[in-house]
Formats: structure tokens, sequence, C-alpha cells
């Protein structure tokens, strides 16, 4: 790790530093102090302060301190005659001053300004251009928006593109594509017109200003760009573009279609706007613009893009069963017969399938002679935020294209990481129930425990997406914006297996419900093992992983979660998961091995039955543990009639709870070549249950 730590750029020239006390302090980057402090991570935090957080980087074989200041209101000026000070002192009883950086992840970020407004003005020229020609481009993103070395903006990708009719000012489509957060309400009443691309045109033109989707209540976007320009010469003129390109985005994401300017209307402002800064002279409407703005700022008043804001149009506008259908309700009909609604927040490769059964090819205006040139406008470092890398850092371009799974903003969820929302803890994190969109949903919080294995990550959040039965409780998506991902689960109930049998409020339950408990769950496991896309190990089943509704119907939860939050200096060949608690239904041949197999699922299903049967739970290395004594029982040759839960343990119903120790017992088997499938497993106890019923059902 040290050695890969040295290699990076600026860390050798920090290591020098350290070794030489004459050198002098220097300014450094700020993707080097975020490399050597994990992006400012949580857990190099070792202090914090009324204006500073102070943060523990690691250069090489040694440590440094890097203090970032919480209050970015300071002029760039200011700031770096406060760093002449401080390279002054100079003395063995004062720490010592390395260097500093001036560079923040809002407003200031990546590119200057002057280049954004350029590219900002390129692309309404290009979209006034679609729309003089007819065209609606309806996936208008920063993704979607090409720029050459020059920084001139192309606009690309023209897969979901309609071409109107003289006589037509709307298209009509009952196919939803797109990406959310660039929709328009009305999209979603299947109703896209050329106001549709200019609320699109609005959030790219707020992000282009602010560096990112949405902006901090406490945060004024004039001010940020006030401070950012001072000393530069055209400060005046470049501030009036800032607030003149603040208010067209503003008024392009207006949640009336009417409201919003036509790109002709937009091009013309900002025509007139270049105009005013190369002469000098204002116009009456323009001056009167800057002025309203500005005495909004003087006012503490001024214009502030928020998360609420950019999100409100969509909350009040679109109705609640159609997002609800977005974010995915939870309807059978929906995970099962695989409809393809939009579930995502990354609608891509259905965009691709749309536009190959159309015949449309994909960014058909760019030649490919040219392509090497064109970088997407996202990557160019402007939205340079801790959330887009940890986006990245997490895996977020491998699992942006991936169909069904929503990929949710870190501000979509904070509302429900409250701890009156806490409905539990386990070895992975914590566990939260609230609702998006009115849809209950279920949020995993990890708990922070070193650098996420992401191959591994990846891989089980693509396989989880592609379960869908009855009785598995679905991932819906995740949030890779955080330091550690969150997962997003349906919702399904708070009761567990577990909590029916051994808990503080556990119930009567008769052998009937017992056995089909079983059956639903071996089915669904039964499922994952053979007819999914791909093979699916659930890796840690136990009772409390068994959901369970009113009327005691099973849903098998945690999929492959010991093998998603694997760190890195945990994986290898065979050491596949050690971060978690052991418990009683873990099979010892794992516990030696750590090679998850389908095998270790069926021991675990195993002792889930016998905890079934008996009502006593499980314990690992526990002398006095149910499965020490069924397997001794069985050793010695005895029935296990005696471990038998009293309330089931009937003399007609012996045969029917030998046959089911029988199962515990083969899937138990410490020969693991010997142990059945769960497809046989489920199959016996399907028959066991069926003929069960109808016994009942015949005595009745």
């Amino acid at each position: 790790m040290d050695s890969e730590t040295s290699t990076r750029p600026g860390v050798d020239l920090l290591e020098r530093m350290l070794i030489d006390e004459t050198a002098e302090p220097t300014s450094v980057s700020l993707s080097l102090l975020e490399s050597i402090t994990n992006c400012f991570c949580d857990d190099q935090r070792i202090g914090s302060g009324g204006f500073a957080v102070v943060y523990k980087g690691i250069v090489g074989k040694g440590m440094i301190a890097v203090k970032k200041l919480t209050k970015y209101d300071l002029p760039e000026k200011k700031f770096l005659r406060e760093v002449k000070c401080l390279m002054k002192a100079k003395h063995k009883n004062v720490v010592r001053f390395l260097g500093y950086c001036y560079d923040f992840a809002d407003a200031s970020c990546g590119l200057e300004w002057k280049k954004r407004y350029e590219i900002i003005k390129g692309i309404c020229e290009g979209l006034l251009h679609l729309h003089d020609k007819r065209i609606l481009h309806l996936d208008l993103k920063p993704g979607n928006i090409l720029v050459d070395e020059h920084m001139v903006p192309k606009i690309a990708d023209f897969g979901l593109s309609v071409c109107l009719r003289e006589d037509q000012n709307w298209a009509s489509t009952l196919n939803l594509y797109g990406s959310l957060g660039y929709l328009p309400p009305e999209f979603f009443r299947g109703q896209p017109g050329f106001a549709s691309d200019i609320y699109s045109l609005g959030v790219i033109i707020v992000e282009m200003v602010t560096g990112q989707k949405g902006y901090p209540e406490d945060e004024n976007v004039v001010e940020n760009w006030r401070n950012r320009l001072e000393g530069s010469d055209q400060r005046d003129t470049q501030l009036e573009q800032v607030i003149v390109c603040t208010k067209i985005g503003m008024e392009c994401m207006d949640s009336d279609p009417k409201k919003r300017p036509a790109a002709s209307h937009i091009v013309d402002t900002l025509d007139k706007t270049s105009r005013t800064v190369e002469t000098g002279i204002s116009n009456s409407s323009f001056e009167q613009q800057v002025s309203f703005q500005n005495d909004q700022h003087c006012q503490g008043e001024s214009a502030k893009l928020s998360p609420e804001y950019l999100g409100k149009d969509i909350k009040e506008s679109a109705e609640t069963e159609e997002l609800g259908e977005y974010v995915g309700t939870l309807r059978e009909d929906h995970w099962q017969q695989g409809k393809e609604d939009a579930l995502g927040d990354q609608w891509s490769l259905w965009k691709a399938q749309y536009a190959k059964q159309n015949g449309i090819p994909q960014g058909a205006n760019i030649s490919s002679s040219n392509s090497g040139l064109l970088y997407k406008l996202n990557n160019l470092g402007i939205f340079n935020t801790k959330a887009h890398k940890n986006y990245i850092k997490n895996g977020g371009p491998m699992l942006e294209n991936v169909s069904r799974l929503k990929l949710f903003k870190k501000e979509e969820l904070k509302p429900i990481l409250k701890c009156s929302n806490l409905i539990g803890k386990g070895d992975f994190g914590e566990v939260y129930k609230g609702l998006v969109y009115n849809v209950p949903i279920v949020v995993r919080k990890p708990y922070s425990r070193g650098v996420l294995a992401i191959r591994i990550f990846t891989n089980e959040v693509v396989i989880q997406s592609l379960a869908h039965h009855k009785n598995i409780v679905r991932l819906i998506g995740c949030c890779l914006e955080v330091d550690d991902p969150m997962l997003v689960y349906e919702f399904y109930s708070k009761d567990s297996l577990h909590d029916i049998l051994h808990g503080h409020n556990a119930v009567p339950l008769n052998l009937s419900t017992r056995l089909s408990i079983a059956a639903v769950s071996a089915a669904a496991l039964a499922y994952m093992h053979t007819e999914g896309h791909t093979i699916m190990l659930h890796g840690d089943l136990k009772p409390e992983y068994i959901l369970l509704d009113g009327n005691f119907e099973p849903k098998i939860s945690n999929c492959g979660i010991s093998r998603m939050f694997l760190k890195e200096e945990l994986t290898g060949t065979r050491s596949i998961s050690a971060a978690f608690n052991v418990s009683g239904c873990m099979d010892p041949i794992y516990l030696e091995t750590r090679l998850q197999t389908k095998q270790s699922d069926v021991y675990s299903f195993g002792v889930v039955i016998l905890e079934l049967l008996t009502r006593k739970e499980s314990k690992a290395f526990n002398i006095h543990s149910i499965t020490r004594k069924f397997l001794e029982n069985h050793k010695q040759g005895r029935k296990a009639t005696e471990l038998f839960d009293k309330e089931i343990a009937v003399t007609r119903d012996l045969e029917l709870l030998d046959d089911l120790a029988k199962i515990v017992m083969e899937c138990m088997n410490p020969d693991v070549e010997q142990r059945p499938t769960m497809v046989d497993v489920a199959k016996r106890l399907s028959i066991l249950s069926k003929s069960r019923e109808l016994a009942l059902l015949q005595a009745s």
C-alpha cells in the first residue's frame, strides 16, 4: 500500500519535504490532497473546529495533517495573504507549514468562467439549430454533450430524438426513456415537446454555473463566483454573465412548459450579454436585470439553487403513481413480468435497444475520424464534487447502464437516514425505512471498514438486480455518491423468522405454517441457484434474513450481502469474506475454507429447518447448540423426537417430523458432495407441504 501511495503524482514531492526541513512550502493540487486522505474520508478525520476539519494524510510511510476550511467566503487575495504569513513561521516548536490549496468543489472548481460561458452559449446555439429543424433531442444531459480540444461543445446521441412535422409542437409517446434529473414533469405524461429540451438545458446550465446538480441552501451562487473572480480584469462583466446564466437556468426549469423561454430567446439574450462584455455598453433591460440581482444580493436574498428547488418540479407536477412506477412500485407484475418501465436513473441500455429496433444509429452526427478528439462534458472536471468522485470510485460508470437498477442521489436518501427511521442493525451496517415518492423502501447504510472491493461489489449488484422472484426481497438500486455505497431494497416487513421463533413477541406456529415457510423459502433459494440469469449464492442464510408478512409469507433478504461489502484487504482466491460475525447457521466447511458454494447455502438452510422444528436458536461455538445436539443424536442413532418443539411434536405428525429431520441431516452432511441440491430440497418440501394440506382438507 505504501509503495502504491508513494508513486502517485505529487506524493514524492511531499515525501521529500518531510525529509528536507529546509524545503519551502508550496501549492498542491486538490486531487493530491484527496488522494492522500482517501477523498477526505471520515475515517481519516482527526479533529475539527469552528472553521475547519483536520484530516490525516498518508504520504508514503509518513503522515501529515490536512486542514480543510469549512467556510468558503474567503477572497483569494486574503487567503494568499494569510498563507504568506504562515510561510514565515519556521521554528522547532511551531507546527511546520508544508503547503496550501485554494481549490473548491463548488462553483470555483474545474473550468474558468470564460470557457464555461462559451460552452453554455455553444450548447444553446446547437439546440436552437435542432429546434429550427423541428428536431426534439429528448435526452439532453452532460453525458451527451461532447467537447473538442478547443472546448467547442457538440450535442450528440440522437437515439431518442424525434423529428416533428410543421404542424406539431410536441410528440406523443407511451415509452418513457431518459435520465432522471434532466426530464421535465410533462415527460412523465408522455407529452414531450420543445420545452422539454429547454428544461434539460436549464439543468445543464445550472450545473455549469454551480459545478453540481442542486446547490446547498446556505451557499450563494453569485457570491461564490464573486470571490472566485476577485482580481480578474473582467470581474464585473463576467459576474454579469453568471447572473444572466443563473436566471436563464431557473427560467428554463419552470414547472409550466409555457413559461420556459424558447431557444431563440435564450440565444438572443446571451448574444446581447456577449456584446455588452465586448463593448462595455449595457442596454437598459440588461442593466435592470443586473441591478435587480445585485439588489437581491445586497439584501441577502440572491438566487439560491437548492436540491429542493431543482427537484420540486417533478415532485409537485408528476403524479405519485407514475413516479412510483418509475422508482419501482413494489407490485408483483412489475418485478415478475419484467416490463420495460422506467425503473432506474440511467436508461442507456434500453435506449440502445430502442435505437436498434428503430434503425437509429447512435451518435449519428459524430464522424468516427473525429471521435478521438471529443470528450464528454461531464468528464471535464466541471462537476468535480466529492459526490461525483465517490460515484466514480464506487463503480458508477460500470453500473449506470444496468437496466432496472436505480442510482439514487444522496440527497434523495438523506431524509430517510434519521434515528427515527432506524429499524435494525446487522453485521454490515444500519437499516432504515422510509419513502421515496411515496414508495416504501429500505436503505442499508454500511459500516465504514476500509476500501471497498469494487469489482466484487459491482458484480454482486448486477447479479442481484437480475433476481426477479416473488419470495426474494428485490434490490431496487444503490447510492454511490457516499464514501461507502448504500443499497436500496423494497420494503417487505420488519418481522423476521428469527423474531417469530425466538423474539420477545414470539407467536404460536402450527406445523403446516412452519412447513409452508420452509417450502416457499426453499423454492426461492433453488431459483437463486439455478434459474436466474446468473447463479446467485446467498452466503449468509439465517432466520434473521427470512422476512415474514402478516400471513407468514416468506421473502429471503440480504442475498450476497457478505460479498457486496467485502473489503480489498480481505479479497483473495479463497478469502471470500471474513468481515462479519459467525452465525450458528454457517457451514463449518465454509468457515474452514472461506469459499462460498451452493453446498454452503444448503447447509445453512438445513439449520433454518432445524430451528423451525425445534424453536431453538442455533449458536456458533456453543456446546449446547441445537445443531450440536442434533448431530450428536444422529451419530448415536437416536431420533430427534426429543428435540422437536412441543407445540408440534404430536403423535400423528411424528412421521412427517422424521421426514423433515432426515432432510435436515442430509443438508448438514459433513461430506459436501453428499448434500442434496436446493432444487431437490424444494421439491421434497413442496410434496410434503401439499400432502399435508390435502390430508388436513380430507380430515375436515
